[in-house]
């Protein structure tokens, strides 16, 4: 029989939780729906939209070629760049949990930098960086590591730069997390035990920070798929991606219903890493039982 202390507290959580929802449903459900409906409207050169109801739009994101390779860019760059920021991040949150804590807060405090700086101000920055007098250029000639002074500017190598670095402080403090919750005494029982490194790694290690490296995972592919600033202006103009699409359709062509097509494809397709994320995750089970 449940007590009653326990039924008032659900109750009572329940209610604060309204406002949340209210908001949630009014800033963010009425507006998804009013896309959803956007999306099967027509469309006219002399106007935004024309009122209807088709799936002329829908039809266009697989037989359009250049929809098509939009879609195909935005998922490879979203892969490409999540695997990597999570391989670097999650060495680098590992370097720093072996740290003692006044290095942990140092190394921390360098992770949040990213935060504290708008995407914008980080773009001029590798602007700064990347171009053939930059100073990436600058430090590989002068180093003797190449012959001449190259420019790495408008290439996917810069836009997955700028990825990563945008996407890294999230999953890194994510990782941090999770290594905390662990036991540092486990790594040591599994190397007085004889275990190499890659041994503690597969068998202890992996298993305890999974949950967290689905997380991260979902957290960097989510950001990475919505992308639209950065590889653009760090990207060569083949590198067309969902969001870019999407802009130019609203924008530049006025094509409101095909904007919306385009929303709700990009939306679809992070619901489903969602929810295919969350199917792998590991259950969490009491120690008892």
């Amino acid at each position: 029989m449940k007590s009653p202390i326990v039924g008032g507290r659900a109750a009572t959580l329940g209610l604060l939780l309204v406002p949340a929802l209210v908001l949630t449903l009014v800033f963010f459900g009425i507006p998804a729906l009013y896309m959803v409906r956007m999306s099967f409207n027509g469309h006219q050169p002399q106007a935004f939209f024309v009122p209807a109801f088709t799936v002329e739009n829908y039809i266009k994101l697989v037989s359009d070629p250049l929809i098509r390779n939009a879609i195909w860019n935005t998922l490879r760059l979203s892969i490409i760049a999540s695997f990597l920021t999570i391989a670097i991040s999650y060495v680098f949150a590992f370097i720093v949990w072996t740290k003692p804590p006044r290095w942990k807060l140092f190394f921390a405090a360098i992770a949040l930098c990213p935060l504290l700086i708008s995407e914008i101000a980080i773009i001029f920055g590798w602007w700064m960086v990347f171009p053939k007098n930059g100073l990436l250029s600058l430090v590989l000639h002068t180093s003797g590591l190449v012959t001449q002074r190259s420019s790495l500017m408008y290439t996917e190598g810069a836009a997955f730069v700028g990825l990563i670095y945008i996407t890294l402080p999230y999953s890194f403090f994510i990782f941090l997390s999770v290594f905390d919750e662990i036991d540092k005494r486990v790594l040591e029982a599994a190397a007085d035990l004889g275990a190499p490194p890659l041994t503690t790694f597969r068998t202890v290690l992996f298993p305890l920070t999974r949950g967290g490296i689905l997380i991260a995972s979902a957290q960097v592919f989510i950001w990475t798929m919505g992308a639209y600033a950065t590889p653009m202006a760090l990207g060569p103009d083949t590198l067309w991606t969902l969001g870019f699409l999407i802009q130019d359709q609203m924008l530049a062509k006025h094509h409101w219903p095909m904007a919306a097509a385009l929303a709700m494809a990009l939306a679809a397709g992070v619901a489903v890493v969602i929810v295919l994320l969350r199917w792998l995750q590991p259950e969490h089970r009491s120690h008892g039982g």
